[in-house]
């Protein structure tokens, strides 16, 4: 028995891990930035595994209130193939948030609000009274406003809350919205079911990928500014603008595929990769 539930929680942190690795990888990235090079180690491992923890937890709350979506949109994860129970993902869930909050508190006060804050976020998105979820456009920057979160996490955590630190976490802000608007693309028929009024519902799939693709742009435009204003060396505004050019590449061919939810999950595996390839040109940028 015992056994059995650690598979199915083993299950369940891998079907999210991506997540984690998404945010965790924008704190981690921060502690570099933050240090202009190589952070303290210590510092920096805690506030990752917070990051990744507390980010856990948030996803899979919000599998827990999306059930009902998620069977319907036919997604591929433990609790909506009920491989996982409902209790159980919401023990794990709390598990995730008590574990990541202990991590955080043991580097600093301020680091531990600000992990905070990404909780009380995460819950404000997916639960009543506020269901952020179901907001225009509000949904989109409550995701996105993760991004910028875990790069402050990552400041803190090495007593560095600097103009850089504010800059990288804008720029991540901006992949995120562009990335969470994409994303829903796949989603059009179960949100229009649970009532959520998204982007590509209420602007129609061409406008929401034309604006994905202009935000992205203006990552490219803003590179250069951190280049010339903020400190960064050359490396970021070129691996930075590759990464952005690989993206609008990967998202341009929606604009005759989105109906294809298969192909619109591929996409978002794509841009995933490029995130964390964005966040490498941050970390290069700042030694």
């Amino acid at each position: 028995m015992l056994i059995g539930k650690i598979r199915e929680y083993l299950l369940y942190i891998r079907s999210r891990a991506s997540r984690g690795i998404i945010f965790s990888s924008t704190t981690l990235m921060a502690t570099f930035v933050a240090s202009r090079g190589v952070p303290p180690i210590l510092p920096a491992l805690m506030v990752t595994a917070a990051s990744f923890l507390i980010t856990m937890g948030i996803y899979i709350s919000n599998d827990i209130a999306d059930l009902e979506v998620d069977i319907y949109n036919q997604v591929n994860r433990p609790l909506a193939q009920g491989r996982v129970s409902k209790n159980d993902a919401l023990l794990l869930s709390i598990l995730f948030y008590l574990s990541g909050m202990i991590a955080s508190y043991l580097i600093n006060l301020l680091t531990s609000l600000i992990c905070a804050l990404g909780i009380i976020l995460g819950i404000a998105y997916s639960f009543e009274p506020l269901t952020l979820k179901k907001r225009f456009i509000v949904k989109h920057i409550a995701v996105a406003s993760g991004a910028f979160i875990a790069s402050a996490a990552g400041g803190a955590a090495v007593n560095n809350l600097s103009s850089s630190i504010l800059f990288a976490g804008f720029m991540c802000f901006l992949f995120g919205l562009a990335s969470t608007i994409i994303f829903d693309l796949g989603d059009i028929m179960g949100d229009k079911i649970s009532g959520r009024k998204t982007l590509p519902i209420v602007w129609g799939p061409d406008y929401t990928i034309r604006f994905a693709i202009a935000l992205i742009s203006a990552i490219i435009i803003a590179s250069a500014l951190g280049y010339m204003q903020i400190g960064f060396n050359i490396a970021f505004p070129i691996l930075g603008s590759v990464a952005c050019l690989s993206t609008i590449y990967v998202i341009y061919p929606l604009f005759n595929r989105w109906q294809d939810q298969i192909y619109c999950r591929r996409v978002r595996g794509k841009m995933i990769l490029l995130y964390l390839a964005l966040q490498l040109s941050f970390a290069l940028g700042s030694l």
